[in-house]
């Protein structure tokens, strides 16, 4: 082969990336309602086509003859809403609208019907098996889903028990207790696999985060080794779209123009990247980013702290320029390199931009009160 012509790729699987659970639900729902419709549609079909497929079935139904057509009239019903079902997938809405959830329960309510019907009227041998394979179905596609879940089980659920009850003139303690253990096996079966969903949410949850993490330490301030501003920015709208609460100090370096002409720019690079090092050791958990915003400002984001928390951290990082007393004789507020801080927490429905903001309004702040100290 030449090695000059390109090698044809393999074919690999398209990364996945959800923003949110509901996202993930929304892809599963795209996977499971075809093959739930299918189920539906193919047992229609065996009832709508039962004299083709099996010799004189119609004969051996001697009473109530005419529940026959209303019988299958629902299964057309069944077959169109199924179809109605798949429209929904082919056309991208991966999401059950009312719409969705309406066609869900008049197949539920069809099957709870026929089945009923099978049961009292007629007490044909497939009833039970039909039942119990259509509750199978909907658990295994819909546990992750319990609205679009109860709105088909819940009226064959019922059905079932309450035809029971009219074919035995009262309560079959046997089927009874037969019902209760296969409804503990439901239950539980969806909790199992719920349970892996969310353990698979959690999963990919961590790896975001761990991928966030990875790609802010590809991004770093090359002079003082912390994360640089496109980093934290994108790290903010990732914990923004996961709900996880943070807060932030935005540190500005006080007088520190003063400080690069009179000490001169190779000192004042020494300066922030001191600077840098003491906010790293600030910090309370890996988790926590220190970036440099632009210049002499940095960004500290600690996550799931509180004001208060933040707070703490604030006073450490005072207590740290104090003890290291880097000196600065052109500065009004200390004798030593000292910075002013703002201090802000994350809210549900603001932006990065607009925390962001409201730490440089608490910033600016700190900086009237005579600079060297912190606002929240």
């Amino acid at each position: 082969m030449n090695s000059s012509q390109p090698q044809r790729r393999r074919p690999t699987e398209f990364a996945v990336r959800w923003p949110n659970r509901g996202a993930m639900v929304r892809q599963a729902l795209s996977q499971s309602l075809p093959w739930f419709a299918f189920v539906n549609i193919s047992f229609a079909l065996l009832i709508a086509l039962r004299d083709r497929l099996f010799d004189h079935y119609d004969d051996s139904l001697v009473t109530h003859q005419t529940l026959i057509p209303v019988v299958e009239s629902g299964v057309y019903l069944v077959i169109a809403a199924s179809l109605l079902l798949l429209m929904t997938v082919w056309r991208g809405q991966h999401h059950l609208s009312m719409l969705s959830l309406t066609l869900l329960t008049l197949i539920g309510v069809i099957w709870a019907f026929n089945c009923y019907c099978f049961a009292v009227y007629w007490q044909l041998p497939l009833t039970y098996p039909l039942s119990v394979i259509l509750l199978l179905t909907a658990v295994a596609a819909f546990y992750f889903y319990p609205g679009g879940l109860l709105c088909f089980m819940l009226p064959l659920w019922l059905a079932v028990p309450f035809a029971s009850v009219q074919l035995n003139q009262g309560i079959n303690h046997r089927f009874a207790i037969m019902w209760l253990i296969f409804t503990v096996i439901l239950i539980y079966g969806r909790y199992i696999l719920l349970r892996w969903f969310n353990e698979a949410w959690q999963r990919y949850e961590q790896n975001q985060l761990l991928i966030s993490r990875l790609d802010m330490l590809a991004h770093q301030d090359v002079l003082t080794g912390t994360a640089n501003r496109r980093a934290l920015e994108n790290h903010l709208s990732q914990a923004i779209t996961q709900q996880r609460p943070f807060s932030l100090i935005m540190l500005d370096v006080d007088y520190f123009k003063r400080y690069n002409d009179h000490y001169g720019h190779q000192a004042g690079d020494e300066c922030l990247a001191a600077v840098a090092e003491v906010l790293k050791e600030a910090v309370r958990t890996p988790e926590d980013v220190v970036a440099r915003y632009g210049g002499e400002e940095f960004v500290v984001m600690l996550v799931d702290a509180t004001v208060a928390q933040a707070e703490t951290v604030a006073a450490r990082i005072q207590q740290s320029f104090q003890r290291r007393a880097l000196p600065h004789a052109t500065s009004d507020a200390a004798a030593y390199v000292t910075a002013s801080m703002g201090i802000a927490r994350a809210a549900p429905g603001l932006t990065a931009e607009a925390i962001i903001a409201l730490a440089d309004k608490a910033l600016y702040r700190a900086k009237e009160r005579g600079r060297n100290c912190w606002v929240s």
